[in-house]
């Protein structure tokens, strides 16, 4: 039995072909101790990983693949209204007012965007905040993974409607909470993050380093350290990969104070 499956991973433009060795190792390791062949496709300009299985455990490592990774739609009919997917942004849209996200391959024919009526419900206390302000404030910049519900599907206007999570917006409420700076990189792997640090010497400055996506990751601040500084250090070793600094602070400011 075999079975095509395209993954809820996205991997960015800049660093495509280098990444390559590395999801195959995340594979191997996902898969030990099952008897399948799994062989990785060319990565498609969407970036979504889609790999080829094939053996008698194709349906446990299917099912292990949806709990541990997630699995991407790829084509409409594979997606239904309150259907939660990890989705990625590719474009902060300033004239419709809306984030536009990529749910899997299927968002090639589809306009997929979260509109700013859900942001400022959710994200901002029903305060009428521009998008690309709320954009910035959050880091739901390009490339960046977010967790989505969709909310409507119209196939005759080609377009679909989805609001942030509710585990999504749970996880930007405890990075609030925290009032730790974070830096949001996208497009490199957890070890190239850590060498970057290693490299840069702000060990000291950085607690941990929180997996969000394969390629895409949360650098914790630790307590009273600046994240904008941090990024000007490590920023240097990380020519490929896109950083972004998340601010407690500016959060507090846009969903209480902003006018």
């Amino acid at each position: 039995m075999g079975n095509d499956l395209v993954l809820a991973e996205r991997v960015t433009q800049l660093n495509r072909e280098n990444v390559r060795r590395l999801i195959e190792a995340r594979l191997r390791t996902l898969s030990s101790g099952l008897e399948i062949a799994i062989e990785l496709e060319a990565i498609p300009a969407n970036g979504f990983v889609r790999i080829a299985v094939e053996g008698p455990d194709t349906e446990v490592f299917t099912e292990l693949v949806k709990r541990k990774v997630g699995l991407a739609p790829s084509r409409l009919s594979d997606i239904e209204v309150n259907d939660n997917f990890r989705a990625y942004v590719s474009k902060i849209d300033s004239a419709q007012q809306s984030i536009r996200i990529e749910l899997g391959p299927t968002s090639k024919d589809l306009r997929s965007e979260i509109t700013r009526e859900a942001l400022s419900a959710q994200l901002c206390d029903g305060r009428a905040v521009p998008v690309d302000k709320v954009a910035q404030t959050y880091c739901l910049q390009e490339g960046v993974p977010v967790f989505v519900r969709v909310t409507c599907i119209d196939p005759d206007r080609g377009r679909i409607e989805a609001w942030v999570s509710d585990d999504q917006v749970s996880r930007f409420d405890e990075w609030r909470r925290q009032r730790l700076h974070r830096i949001i990189a996208v497009g490199g792997f957890q070890e190239k993050l850590q060498e970057a640090v290693r490299l840069s010497k702000v060990e000291r400055d950085v607690a941990d380093v929180e997996q969000l996506a394969w390629t895409s990751h949360s650098l914790v601040c630790k307590l009273g350290t600046d994240a904008p500084g941090i990024i000007a250090k490590i920023g240097r070793y990380l020519s490929d990969v896109r950083l972004y600094a998340f601010v407690p602070q500016k959060v507090d400011k846009l969903r209480f104070s902003f006018a």
